[in-house]
């Protein structure tokens, strides 16, 4: 493979890895992650304040 082939691979690489669609995705994968990681919580400060939050904001009844 010569360098000029080695660069155009990489360049194209890069082009997609870094491309707008993927962005967008691996942010929304990146944040739902957080916010199940959050309201899934068992550790009772943050499981508390998230399910106070929930209930003032959206209005949801679960118990």
């Amino acid at each position: 493979m010569t360098a000029f082939a080695r660069n155009s691979v990489l360049q194209k690489t890069a082009g997609i890895t870094l491309s707008k669609p993927v962005q967008v995705t691996l942010y929304m994968m990146l944040s739902s992650l957080v916010i199940w990681t959050v309201f899934f919580s068992t550790y009772p400060p943050a499981h508390n304040t998230t399910h106070s939050a929930r209930h003032h904001t959206l209005g949801v009844a679960c118990h």
